[in-house]
């Protein structure tokens, strides 16, 4: 009955923001995976490049993060972004994974996603991975979400697909961004993430503020820490 209250329709002028954004985005990233790697790795940690923004009747949150894995290698982490077949027994909020085409330079994959912070959210959402042109040795990719459609009553009898950009605006867009360096001594991986949800409606700020603000956040450092955890298993 409360998650009635929070339903949403993504309008004209929020996508734009977002598709202006995410050009800008896109040209930094493709632009960073040509240059060469630094010598001393980046800066490990989460960071905030824009968290909240502004979107018309949405927000656009941008997150990046890196680490080092001590031992590990490219082609490890390779096969594990990859390979959506594997990523429910790797990352904590896929409760399915599938790869559905795979070719040289680019990978379809789906997702049945479970996010809960408060409330539930459950998604189905498609992907395409392309593999970006890079500098010598390094791995680069962009993940779009080519659809994401939100699951209501999930799991029940009146379990029902919502119409995208007509629900409950907890994840309306979704772009990711992987760099992996491998060294002597490991593996250097960085992830971006670029999201949009709906705004947080001044009445209802205390349930839909965690996931839409807090979420994407933890998002991004949970596939992180996954994703090294499983590069160092494969070590």
């Amino acid at each position: 009955m409360v998650a009635a209250q929070f339903m949403a329709a993504l309008e004209p002028n929020t996508v734009r923001a977002f598709d202006e954004y995410l050009r800008e985005a896109d040209k930094q990233m493709t632009a960073r995976a040509m240059q060469a790697p630094a010598a001393a790795g980046p800066k490990e940690g989460v960071f905030g490049n824009n968290v909240g923004r502004s979107a018309g009747r949405g927000m656009v949150h941008d997150w990046s993060a890196a680490a080092f894995v001590l031992g590990g290698r490219k082609a490890a982490a390779i096969a594990v972004l990859e390979d959506f077949s594997r990523h429910g027994a790797i990352y904590p909020e896929v409760v399915e994974g599938r790869t559905e085409q795979r070719e040289p330079g680019r990978t379809l994959g789906y997702h049945r996603l479970r996010k809960k912070k408060l409330l539930e959210v459950n998604l189905e959402v498609k992907y395409q991975l392309d593999v970006l042109p890079a500098a010598a040795g390094r791995y680069a990719t962009r993940t779009a979400a080519t659809e994401i459609v939100e699951i209501d009553d999930a799991g029940t009898k009146k379990e029902r697909r919502l119409p995208p950009g007509h629900d409950h605006g907890f994840l309306w867009r979704l772009q990711t961004y992987w760099t992996l360096d491998e060294t002597s001594e490991g593996l250097w991986m960085e992830v971006r993430s670029i999201t949009l949800t709906r705004d947080v409606p001044l009445a209802l700020g205390w349930a839909v503020k965690p996931l839409v603000r807090d979420l994407p956040r933890e998002s991004l450092e949970a596939m992180l820490a996954a994703t090294k955890r499983a590069v160092l298993q494969a070590r």
